[in-house]
């Protein structure tokens, strides 16, 4: 399994000189810390050999769980995995696939809410992004439009405006 800390720190209690550096520079979190040592523990019960953990954004309500791989290996069975998860950080989890087509992450991050689109927005020689909701499914997003533009802002490093029409 992959994490943002080496192997030895996620099974112990202590992090190394590199995983402690990239925590003081910034790099990495204490909630990535906490996160990664939490799927070490579970990892040989719910068969997370295969998952890659990238990093975890506290969104205020709502936790943000990234994978490089399959999000499905960290729902786990019958989400087993999530809800250990949830339960560890005190708050609701999403997880959700980092890269790859923006408007499947999108729709990971919001599910049960529908996307209406993703468009990329030229200013001032910058790539900008539109993610379009329906007012309608307004109230079946996890998190407000505002920590929805956050999130994907850290997510995909670009500006994101959240509108619903």
């Amino acid at each position: 399994m992959k994490t943002p800390i080496c192997e030895s720190c996620a099974k112990s209690g202590e992090l190394c000189a590199a995983c402690g550096g990239l925590l003081q520079e910034g790099r990495i979190s204490e909630l990535d810390v906490t996160v990664s040592r939490l799927l070490a523990r579970l990892s040989a019960e719910h068969g997370l050999g295969d998952a890659d953990f990238f990093r975890a954004i506290d969104l205020g309500k709502v936790v943000l769980v990234l994978t490089r791989g399959d999000p499905g290996l960290l729902i786990g069975r019958e989400g087993k995995v999530v809800a250990e998860i949830s339960a560890a950080v005190g708050k609701k989890v999403r997880i959700a696939e980092a890269g790859g087509d923006m408007r499947k992450t999108v729709s990971d991050i919001i599910f049960p809410a529908r996307v209406s689109g993703v468009n990329a927005v030229y200013r001032e020689g910058r790539e900008e992004f539109k993610v379009r909701i329906p007012r309608g499914e307004s109230h079946h997003l996890p998190m407000d439009a505002e920590s929805l533009a956050r999130a994907l802002k850290a997510v995909f490093g670009s500006e994101v405006a959240v509108e619903l029409e």
